[in-house]
């Protein structure tokens, strides 16, 4: 199947084949007929599958050029932007794009919006505050797009979310898409869809990146976590790679460990919470362009984040969720690209690993370093 079989007219066909797109991934083949056809759409698809262009392309072929047409929420600045990149690589000179979140100049914005927007893409912090101020209005809404919908409510946006969709009052269609689907985000489009929508759902191996390899290394004291990650990163040698750990703390003192290794050699740096937008931004993009090997980042600070060629994910911290390992491991494999994801484990997380395994209904393979092929880990619980 192509796009032209979708519905996708030749003008958005060419533009995708400029920038090396030429077949449709399958959320894409799914989403774009039903949203021609003016369906509700809840839509589980995992974070690099392609989603973005699954709304983009039909919104783009059904527009009418009205301004304040389209508004589409999403949890973090950086997917703001992303969207936001999407629309101007394939969208037409007729149709102008905003991205509105917070920590820049809401006066820049506001002049944007008096010229006429047709797509808004924000945060909902800062559409709520414009909405508020009169400076941004709804009643033009046609088409509601949440993009990482898990996102959005685990960062707690979930109150802002119902306040916009309770302020627009005309007869939008409404479409959701998430990695995973907690009940109150699937009672959420119910309501607001009036219980008439159309749920698209793929398989499990999709959803937990069914090109991604995965690997586990146990450990048996905490002591060790720290040399054990080194010794991954010689076996592996990774060419880019994203480490997660839990918590801001970790994340700066793991950079401050790599900081004092001598024959450490790849370039690298942490992004927290802390940074500034500026900061932030600067270093995602020497880790694009590869001018940073390794990026140390919380949960927190890379939601959103579109990288793509990242070779590797190092769980330094297990997640505690399963829904955040899900995430973390989306970031590679982007597009069906191969990639691999590796978890440090302590003994006493391991009910966290099978917890995990449980829930994507895949078996997480285990690796050894030479000092363990005698410590094979057993399960205790069999």
């Amino acid at each position: 199947m192509n796009f032209k079989d979708l519905g996708i007219n030749e003008t958005y066909i060419d533009l995708l084949n400029k920038i090396g797109i030429v077949k449709p991934t399958p959320v894409q083949e799914k989403a774009i007929p039903l949203i021609l056809k003016n369906r509700h759409i809840m839509v589980q698809a995992r974070t690099g599958s392609g989603k973005t262009l699954a709304y983009i392309l039909p919104l783009l072929e059904r527009m009418d050029s009205q301004f304040n047409e389209v508004l589409i929420l999403v949890p973090t600045r950086e997917l703001a932007t992303q969207v936001f990149d999407v629309i101007n690589d394939i969208g037409t000179h007729r149709i102008r794009a905003l991205p509105i979140y917070g920590g820049v100049s809401i006066n820049n914005q506001i002049r944007e919006l008096e010229k006429g927007i047709h797509i808004i893409v924000g945060t909902p912090g800062r559409i709520i505050d414009l909405f508020k101020r009169k400076k941004l209005r709804l009643q033009n809404v046609k088409y509601v797009v949440l993009d990482e919908g898990d996102r959005l409510w685990d960062m707690g946006f979930a109150p802002d979310v119902k306040y916009i969709l309770n302020k627009i009052k005309t007869n939008y269609q409404f479409m959701l898409f998430s990695a995973t689907l907690p009940s109150e985000i699937r009672d959420l489009i119910k309501m607001y869809s009036k219980n008439n929508f159309e749920f698209i759902n793929l398989s499990r191996d999709q959803i937990t990146v069914g090109n991604t390899k995965q690997f586990f290394y146990m450990i048996d004291r905490y002591e060790q976590k720290y040399t054990t990650f080194l010794k991954v990163l010689r076996r592996e040698k990774p060419e880019h790679v994203l480490v997660f750990v839990n918590t801001k703390k970790t994340a700066n003192w793991l950079g401050n460990k790599l900081e004092t290794e001598k024959k450490f050699h790849l370039k690298f740096n942490v992004i927290s919470g802390n940074l500034s937008q500026a900061q932030r931004e600067r270093i995602l993009n020497l880790f694009r362009d590869h001018k940073i090997n390794l990026l140390i980042a919380t949960d927190v600070a890379a939601r959103g984040l579109d990288i793509e060629n990242i070779s590797h994910v190092i769980n330094y911290d297990i997640p505690k969720f399963p829904d955040n390992y899900v995430h973390r491991i989306g970031r590679t494999s982007r597009m069906n690209k191969p990639g691999v994801a590796i978890t440090l484990c302590l003994k006493d997380e391991y009910e966290y690993l099978c917890h995990i395994e449980g829930v994507i209904e895949r078996e997480i393979k285990q690796k050894f370093l030479e000092i363990q092929e005698s410590t094979y880990y057993h399960n205790p619980f069999f």
